[in-house]
């Protein structure tokens, strides 16, 4: 075997190899922005360095992963997959110059403001205290409130930023999308990440078809989600839990909540219940 690559090199072709199922001179050239002479040398190296991984194929002229890479590479599926879209991009179908293969059925619509993103990024970085602008629906007109931000969180289609209220002295949820004006202030945090207790605190939150579903529903439903078992168990942090059911349209009262609309389940309602909205 060769020497070992460079980490973030082999991690980067790995990505492209696994989610694409071949990796080629010219792929690496439009990804990476390498010369022709370079991209050769990669793949060589990589080919050195795992050779059983992949085989030429003259007509793509690239190398096509093989049945060994996709033993070999055990992965968290979601989480390769969430790295590999942050590589390569996901356009909407709506991006009429795209080329992609993979595309995003329609532009997201909660993109939240890059200056506001930036300011509560920073101020969890740092340990400092925010003041923004905010409407909710319990309070729509604008008013400025002092948050200490600790954590920005993409659930399902949303952002939001969990952050402690200097006015409610507890820790809550902002949708950054509600937040129109922030500024970064010159004063600490009123409480960090390690005080907020229910952050800290993992649930398990377990997924099941629907039992409103015939048998053989409910088979098609443990294949797509459960990869042929019975459930799935996602550990959530507390203030996720509810983004999360609903990010999956899952049904938390089977009697009411019925099929066709939902075809998941929650499987442990009653030990999760007191989390819940």
């Amino acid at each position: 075997m060769a020497k070992k690559l460079d980490t973030q090199r082999l991690h980067l072709m790995e990505l492209l190899l696994r989610w694409e199922g071949q990796i080629g001179n010219a792929r690496l050239r439009q990804m990476l922005r390498l010369s022709s002479i370079r991209a050769s040398q990669w793949l060589r190296e990589f080919r050195e360095y795992q050779p059983n991984w992949t085989q030429w194929n003259s007509i793509s002229r690239s190398f096509n992963a093989t049945p060994e890479f996709y033993r070999d590479k055990h992965e968290d599926d979601s989480g390769s997959l969430a790295k590999y879209l942050s590589l390569v991009g996901l356009p909407a179908t709506t991006d009429s110059e795209s080329q992609h293969v993979v595309v995003a059925a329609f532009p997201d619509i909660t993109t939240p403001n890059p200056y506001i993103f930036a300011v509560l990024s920073s101020a969890s970085r740092m340990g400092r205290a925010v003041e923004v602008t905010y409407r909710s629906m319990r309070d729509p007109a604008p008013h400025k409130r002092i948050i200490s931000p600790h954590s920005i969180i993409r659930a399902g289609r949303r952002w939001h930023v969990r952050a402690y209220c200097e006015l409610n002295k507890q820790f809550r949820d902002y949708t950054l999308g509600r937040i129109s004006h922030a500024v970064l202030l010159d004063q600490p945090a009123g409480s960090l990440i390690g005080d907020d207790k229910d952050w800290a605190t993992e649930v398990p939150v377990r997924l099941i078809a629907h039992p409103g579903l015939s048998q053989e529903q409910q088979a098609v439903i443990c294949f797509e989600y459960f990869k042929d078992t019975s459930s799935r168990t996602t550990t959530c942090r507390v203030p996720l839990v509810n983004y999360y059911i609903q990010d999956v349209r899952a049904a938390v009262d089977i009697e009411t909540q019925r099929p066709p609309e939902y075809q998941l389940a929650i499987g442990n309602v009653k030990e999760i219940k007191k989390w819940l909205f």
